[in-house]
């Protein structure tokens, strides 16, 4: 019995094969050895290159003495749902990045029993916005903002004094006039 055959045995004792069809299947392909050698063809010619232990699974299968192998499973569907989790997270990182250095932020306002009076006022963010429509968001924010002519209602804040973001104490808040350049 040549090495090969012997290979072929342990693979299908490996697999479940009986015993006796596994002795009738190496008996089988020594013979069919044997005979492909005595008219001058080498055994790679008949078997290539190939590996015993998937020969003879791949045979016991045709026989249909084992059973087909699970496929192999795929990961694919993991990978995709961690590449799509790990773009989310970085697109709510960017945006929460992006939200900090412009400076949006979220106020909530909760109201208590009865009227609150304001201790101090935020100067907003009027940049970019036009003229007539700045003054009014500061005048309902408690503001004094300087006069715009009507004709210039439409030019665009392109710079304020004092800037976004300072805080006037309640005191101070109607001493303070907001100044607003334009452009256009």
């Amino acid at each position: 019995m040549t090495a090969y055959v012997e290979e072929c045995r342990q693979e299908w004792k490996r697999l479940g094969v009986p015993d006796l069809l596994a002795d009738e299947m190496a008996t089988d392909l020594e013979a069919d050895l044997a005979e492909a050698q005595a008219d001058g063809i080498s055994a790679a010619e008949i078997l290539g290159e190939s590996d015993p232990r998937r020969f003879a699974a791949a045979w016991a299968r045709e026989r249909g003495l084992v059973d087909e192998p699970p496929p192999e499973r795929r990961h694919r569907r993991r990978w995709i749902w961690a590449t799509v989790g790990f773009a989310l997270a970085l697109v709510f990182v960017v945006v929460l990045g992006l939200f900090a250095a412009v400076g949006v932020s979220v106020h909530t306002h909760v109201s208590g029993p009865g009227p609150q009076t304001l201790r101090s006022v935020v100067i907003p963010s009027f940049i970019g916005m036009k003229a007539c429509h700045a003054r009014e968001i500061g005048l309902e924010s408690g503001l004094q903002v300087e006069r715009i002519p009507s004709r210039r209602c439409d030019a665009v804040v392109v710079a304020q004094q004092p800037v976004r973001g300072t805080l006037i104490p309640l005191p101070q808040r109607r001493r303070i006039i907001v100044t607003l350049r334009l452009r256009g």
